[in-house]
């Protein structure tokens, strides 16, 4: 049996993202906090604590900071224009909650449903937008130890789990020629 940190990490590659974008969902607000969780890496605990006070803008740069629900930790993380897209349009009060979502189990349903909609195959879980989130920041060039302070990992090692994945895409990549 795989260690945690051993563990196989399901991820979404960036086509099977575009998919979802491109596929109805029932709950547009929960579609909405799955791809934004996708482009800035959040847990889901995270993105249901987040309020609008958190959301931050400093001379049209947008960032968040947040202490994780997890770690306890504080994360200061700038959103990309992706992220920013997935942002409810309506902001209210600073104390507002950003998002607001059903129970998991409610969740669960809807993502198996979003998935099977969109033609992929793969056990769509909340956490999976942060391994997605993870897997294409350090597909598109960024190095692990800025990945690794991006998802508030208190240390490089368990970041170092996506740089396998990395690593095997690059291979299978090498394998089609």
């Amino acid at each position: 049996m795989l260690s945690g940190s051993e563990a196989k990490r399901e991820y979404l590659t960036v086509e099977e993202v575009k998919r979802l974008i491109a596929t109805p969902c029932r709950r547009d607000d929960m579609k909405a906090a799955f791809l934004f969780s996708c482009f800035c890496g959040l847990r889901l605990s995270d993105v249901r604590a987040l309020q609008w006070k958190k959301i931050i803008e400093d001379n049209g740069n947008i960032h968040m900071e947040l202490r994780q629900k997890k770690t306890g930790r504080m994360l200061y993380l700038p959103l990309n224009k992706q992220a920013q897209a997935y942002l409810p349009h309506t902001k209210r009060s600073a104390e507002d909650y950003v998002f607001s979502l059903p129970c998991t189990s409610t969740i669960d349903l809807q993502l198996k449903k979003w998935a099977q909609n969109a033609g992929i195959n793969k056990k769509l879980t909340y956490h999976m937008s942060r391994h997605t989130f993870a897997t294409m920041e350090l597909t598109m060039g960024a190095d692990l130890y800025t990945t690794s302070q991006l998802l508030g990992h208190a240390d490089v090692e368990t970041t170092q789990v996506y740089a396998k994945i990395i690593d095997a895409k690059k291979e299978a990549a090498v394998l089609l020629i």
